[in-house]
């Protein structure tokens, strides 16, 4: 077969070698970006053409092709970088590389990360199974360094296996196969300030309000103890179970084996049980995680008492109620963490009310004595339409309540 120049020499309904000039291939990629034969082109306009310009517009093309979009990519990128480099100039090199990029409107730090990426692809036999994967498979395997070639293979390994299977079961696979996953994905925070800005775990659709999984991760991984009886006596979603059951993502050297057990007023999953948490537990427990609704702020999230409560006095009345059975169902040294935020109503006339510290002052009162306390983002200020209630909230003088506190006490 003769070498193909130029895309010119590509035209629909053929492949590199004939001869039909009616269309170029850039048109062709333009019909075929969503086709199947779109993959049959691609390899063939990689080994049969090395005009610079052309290449360059194929891989910008190939932006708009799902899937395969980074898998071509990296592999154009990467066969740019390789004609250009047969100069044996360095600095000619990087000025004709920028001028591609320039050209095209691609960033060069993003064209010599796809550069990397196409280098590793090329390494591994089997590659074409990796074709339609997304961008964070590739990613992922970057972050792996002198193994990111080890990490496709095992990917395609998977893939060969199960198609279907998404970068996080193939990332998952990788870790239990060589070592803990806290390598590559550190959920645990080292301080007492926890800010969360892409949760793993996030709010089901059809539950209303959850927080973030990574706190009841990091809660567990500091005060729980390894072996023993954890509960959520307002389960809400089940999150702590979620959590849980995903816990090679965040339990490092450590080995849990808890027993879980999820309680709620309104049950919405079949593995929670349904019980008033104003009451004793039906078991003992070493380690109680507590979210109830919070006063002021919850209303719109659920239907129940605590929810529903406007006046301060009478919310008070339900927390304290809850804590005093929470801390009757501890055992000896078992440990209740107590996750609310301040109230700050949206008048400037309405007084701040400390909550956290209210329960804190409960949960003395119930015999318990406070180990720790760390803060956590509720990232309010970065939610959708949040500017107006920003510039009010500096207008006003009035800070918004924008954190939440986690005491921690001990039996």
């Amino acid at each position: 077969m003769n070498q193909v120049k130029s895309m010119s020499d590509i035209h629909e309904g053929s492949y590199p070698g004939s001869h039909n000039d009616h269309e170029s291939v850039i048109e062709l990629f333009y019909h075929l970006v969503d086709k199947e034969k779109f993959y049959d082109t691609a390899e063939s306009v990689l080994t049969q053409i090395d005009d610079l310009e052309d290449l360059a517009k194929c891989a910008r093309i190939i932006e708009q092709r799902e899937p395969g979009s980074m898998y071509y990519k990296a592999k154009f990128w990467s066969r740019i970088d390789g004609l250009i480099s047969t100069s044996g100039n360095h600095q000619e090199n990087k000025k004709e590389f920028l001028r591609l990029c320039r050209q095209v409107e691609v960033h060069p730090t993003r064209a010599k990360n796809y550069v990397a990426c196409g280098r590793i692809i090329e390494s591994v036999e089997n590659a074409s199974l990796l074709r339609e994967s997304p961008e964070v498979l590739f990613k992922n395997a970057q972050r792996q360094k002198d193994r990111a070639s080890e990490y496709l293979i095992e990917a395609a390994s998977v893939l060969k296996e199960n198609s279907s299977a998404s970068p996080y079961q193939i990332h998952k696979e990788w870790c239990q196969q060589n070592g803990s996953r806290s390598k590559n994905l550190d959920i645990i925070k080292p301080s007492d300030w926890w800010a969360f800005g892409q949760p793993k775990w996030r709010k089901e659709e059809d539950f209303p309000g959850s927080i973030p999984g990574e706190i009841y991760a990091n809660a567990l991984y500091y005060f729980a103890p390894q072996v023993g009886v954890v509960v959520d006596p307002m389960a809400g979603s089940g999150m702590l179970k979620r959590v849980y059951d995903d816990r090679e993502l965040w339990q490092k050297d450590l080995d849990f084996n808890l027993e879980i057990y999820l309680y709620d007023l309104h049950p919405c999953r079949g593995y929670i049980e349904k019980h008033d948490a104003k009451k004793p537990l039906p078991v003992k427990a070493d380690w109680i995680f507590l979210d109830p609704p919070y006063f002021g702020q919850s209303s719109h999230l659920f239907k129940d008492e605590f929810a529903l409560s406007k006046d301060k006095n009478h919310y008070l009345s339900l927390l304290e109620e809850v804590i005093e059975a929470m801390a009757e169902s501890l055992n000896p040294n078992g440990k209740l963490c107590i996750f609310l935020p301040k109230w700050s109503g949206t008048r400037p006339e309405d007084p701040n009310s400390n909550i956290p510290a209210d329960a804190y002052a409960f949960a003395i009162e119930s015999g318990l004595h406070w180990i720790d306390t760390t803060f956590v983002s509720r990232g309010r200020q970065q939610n959708p339409g949040s500017a107006i209630q920003n510039n009010i909230a500096k207008r006003d003088r009035r800070m918004r309540s924008d954190t939440c506190v986690l005491n921690v006490f001990e039996k």
